[in-house]
């Protein structure tokens, strides 16, 4: 098994190539490594050297130069060790660097990522902190810090799952700061490890002026600022950085003859147009721009799918990504760049489920948001070759009116004829604004068809995101496992104590609940042990924790392996929208029953009922009498296969991501 995976992204520093990878080789002894060099389009014959002389590494080729971030996701694509190191062209590691960081990592599994410590060329240690950082780059022993640079960053396999890969929308700079604040929000820390040292000449590449990194820098501060500090930060910090550059301009012309840069007066002038027009994503170049537009916690995970799919079969293509409902984390774990308001309202987007829910969104500012998310579609709509979206009719209308007439492909989530057909104003929407209409199903399609729509069905999308990796959860064959999806939204911790007060009532010995969940664990610990359930947490065979109630029932938590929960489990208690059809679609019968929130209604239920096939029992009345009838279809194997067929055949045909990839790069 690979130990840890390098990954070096290299444009134009051949001269630092035999210093960064004969010191790699020379200076690790138990780490095993794998080493994967990625080229962002060098003229220098760096590719050649690398080919030549270090023919074990393996190299990926950009066609452009695609900055810092995109060029490492391409490494965390392929990577295979149990640990990701992104490390600098300009640096040499010394003796033992990485088999200290190694042990290290191994000895600390809350450690999400670690950083060496930096020197400069004469030994003494280079800052790492802020402006406000404490000098924890002097410490002489392990320190948890907020950040370490990414000139020599090593993340953990894990955590990386968690928090997602770089985000592309930084070209360079601040990319490691953002990496590191998701992953210590994903759960992990991040420690600084003096032991381990790495010499950083980052005079040679930084200090001496270049144009672009110099503009990226402040790009990248302004994106960085209004992604996690809200527009009230970003808009100060946008006013400030035009205030200075008013300054800076018209000294630096003033001095220009004297000047020793004189690339900076162009420099500020691009900062400053920057800052006035809020153009925070790098123009990469070389490819087209397609802009991921979606409306719900599975038309994210589908759009990122897409995403991920399209950049796989065109390296050279840049994604946008605008969630307008949730956060959009999908997009965040693919590295693609979320320019979402990453604010939820009540409802989460299900305003039209009622009346109180869409009030409950007005108070909550719903006019703002939806005038935020006007104004962005139509910013990032101005640069798009191609607008992806996934959603409902009501993504369509917004993408038509404001997408500045681009071409729009729409992926249609909930809409089936199986339920029921279209309203006017849809077909008159999709026939108006859509070049091609993706549906779930082929009655769907074909309806579409004969009313003279571009629409077809090619194959299930929704199963492609949930991907099983074979994980048994260490436990016994004969265990009975019931599966218990709460579902992702606000309203999830609460359905999650009402799946816990019906799996207690089941009282079996040989029943364990698996939890498929990415909720936050301290609030499942607090909300649980309110209704008297005890947390432990775990960090084996992919669980993350624990629960038991006062009556002795256990509960396991898995983070990240739905479909492994859903294999190993005989039915499966679900209070999820989509995740229930494809909990179905896994061939697992799902019971359900009224939960919280506008998307676990009855009426809801009867819906998904009809899309699955009938492979969900839909349980009412009290805890006692909804256990009664679990626990009567527990013990009914022909019912429980029966129920199962009917779920696998709801979506026979997987792998539709794929198809709608093809059908996105033929539109380009």
């Amino acid at each position: 098994m690979i130990d840890i995976s390098v990954i070096i992204v290299n444009y134009n520093n051949q001269r630092f190539l035999e210093g960064c990878l004969g010191s790699l080789f020379a200076a690790t002894r138990r780490a095993r490594l794998e080493v994967i060099f990625v080229d962002n389009h060098s003229g220098d014959g760096s590719v050649e050297f690398v080919r030549r002389h270090y023919p074990q590494v393996k190299i990926i080729e950009n066609r452009a130069n695609l900055g810092f971030c995109r060029a490492n996701n391409r490494g965390l694509k392929i990577y295979r060790g149990r640990y990701a190191l992104l490390l600098n062209t300009d640096t040499i590691v010394k003796d033992g660097a990485l088999d200290k960081m190694l042990e290290f990592m191994d000895a600390h599994p809350e450690a999400g990522a670690a950083g060496p410590k930096l020197l400069n060329a004469d030994g003494t240690p280079q800052r790492q902190g802020g402006l406000f950082n404490r000098r924890f780059w002097l410490a002489r022993e392990p320190v948890k810090v907020d950040y370490v640079i990414g000139a020599a960053l090593m993340v953990r396999r894990d955590a990386i799952e968690r928090a997602g890969g770089l985000d592309d929308n930084f070209f360079f700079s601040n990319d490691d700061l953002d990496w590191c604040r998701r992953i210590r929000k994903a759960g992990w820390r991040v420690y600084f490890v003096p032991q381990a040292e790495i010499v950083h000449f980052g005079g040679f590449t930084i200090n001496r002026f270049k144009q672009r990194i110099f503009v990226e820098g402040f790009r990248g501060g302004l994106y960085f600022s209004r992604k996690h500090y809200g527009p009230l930060i970003y808009q100060v910090y946008r006013c400030l950085l035009i205030f200075i550059m008013l300054l800076a301009i018209p000294v630096t012309a003033l001095l220009y003859p004297w000047l020793t840069n004189k690339g900076k007066l162009g420099a500020f002038r691009q900062i400053l147009m920057i800052a006035l027009r809020g153009e925070l994503i790098p123009k990469y170049g070389g490819g087209k721009t397609v802009l991921l537009v979606s409306n719900g916690h599975a038309e994210d995970l589908a759009g990122a799918a897409i995403g991920a799919g399209l950049r796989e079969l065109l390296p050279d293509v840049e994604l946008r990504a605008l969630p307008l409902v949730g956060l959009g984390q999908a997009y965040d774990k693919q590295g693609i760049g979320n320019l979402g308001l990453r604010r939820t309202l009540p409802s989460g987007g299900f305003a039209k489920e009622g009346l109180g829910h869409f009030l409950r969104d007005l108070l909550a500012g719903l006019p703002g948001q939806f005038a935020r998310q006007v104004s962005r579609l139509k910013a990032e709509a101005k640069n798009a070759d191609l607008i992806v979206a996934a959603g409902d009719a009501y993504l369509v209308a917004l993408c038509g009116l404001f997408g500045r007439r681009k071409p729009l492909i729409f992926v249609d989530g909930p809409k089936s004829v199986k339920i029921e057909g279209y309203y006017p104003l849809e077909l008159w929407l999709m026939k108006k604004f859509c070049r091609q209409i993706v549906v779930q199903d082929r009655e769907t399609a074909d309806h579409l068809k004969g009313l003279g729509l571009p629409a077809q069905y090619l194959g299930s999308w929704v199963m492609d995101y949930v991907p099983a990796t074979g994980e048994d959860f260490g436990l016994p064959r004969e265990q009975t496992v019931i599966g218990l999806l709460p579902g992702s939204r606000a309203e999830a911790y609460d359905n999650l104590l009402l799946i816990l007060e019906l799996f207690d009532e089941l009282r079996g010995e040989k029943l364990t609940g698996l939890v498929a969940s990415t909720l936050d664990r301290e609030k499942v610990r607090q909300k649980c042990a309110a209704r008297g359930w005890e947390f432990a947490p775990l960090a084996e065979h992919g669980l993350t924790g624990k629960l038991t109630s006062r009556r002795g029932s256990k509960v396991l938590l898995a983070e990240g392996k739905f479909a492994d929960v859903c294999l190993r489990a005989k039915l499966v208690i679900g209070l999820a929208g989509i995740a229930n059809e494809q909990a179905a679609a896994f061939g697992r019968p799902v019971v359900c029953f009224p939960g919280r929130g506008p998307q676990t209604t009855l009426r809801r239920w009867h819906e998904i009922r009809k899309i699955t096939g009938g492979s969900m029992l839909v349980l009412t009345g009290s805890t006692e009498k909804k256990a009664a009838e679990l626990l009567a279809l527990l013990n009914d194997r022909e019912r429980l296969a029966e129920m199962g067929r009917l779920g696998r055949a709801s979506k026979p045909e997987w792998g539709g991501t794929k198809n709608i990839v093809r059908l996105v790069a033929d539109a380009l």
